[in-house]
């Protein structure tokens, strides 16, 4: 298993909802990532988002959090119950032939999609957040608010 992710999501895009409730991925990120991916209901700065992986690359998560559980000493039914949780939250959904990602009715309602979705790379997977609920994690004001940042200087 590799470190190194095959794909790079980088990134962020507002796209408006089409009449179907699909979004569009971007172009340079479709043929890298195939037709099917795994989102899974989660949360970021205490926003809901949908975190979208490749089935490989979600593969890998689950089995770094399982090596990680056990390098930790974590009891193996509490690790199962975890990831039950992770996989229990997550479905997979297809990109279409035109690039557009079905967002369901009830993620739409529970990260509060109205018209209209930022799309957020993270590496090696991609987010999907109510556009005001980005903005609002990216503003100057939360910015200054990440540790990491005032030691490592990359946004600041």
């Amino acid at each position: 298993m590799s470190n190194v992710p095959t794909v790079m999501f980088t990134g962020n895009v507002t796209h408006k909802l089409d009449p179907k409730s699909r979004v569009a991925i971007p172009a340079n990120w479709r043929a890298a990532q195939g037709s099917i991916l795994t989102l899974i209901d989660a949360s970021s700065d205490g926003y809901p988002v949908l975190k979208c992986y490749t089935r490989e690359a979600f593969a890998e998560k689950i089995a770094t959090i399982r090596q990680q559980a056990e390098a930790r000493g974590a009891e193996p039914g509490e690790i199962d119950r975890y990831l039950g949780i992770i996989t229990g939250r997550s479905f997979d959904a297809e990109v279409s032939s035109q690039g557009k990602l079905l967002i369901p009715k009830a993620q739409r309602e529970r990260i509060k999609l109205a018209e209209s979705a930022t799309i957020v790379g993270r590496g090696n997977y991609f987010e999907i957040w109510a556009p005001a609920d980005f903005e609002a994690t990216n503003s100057p004001e939360a910015l200054a608010k990440l540790e990491l940042d005032k030691l490592f200087h990359m946004l600041s």
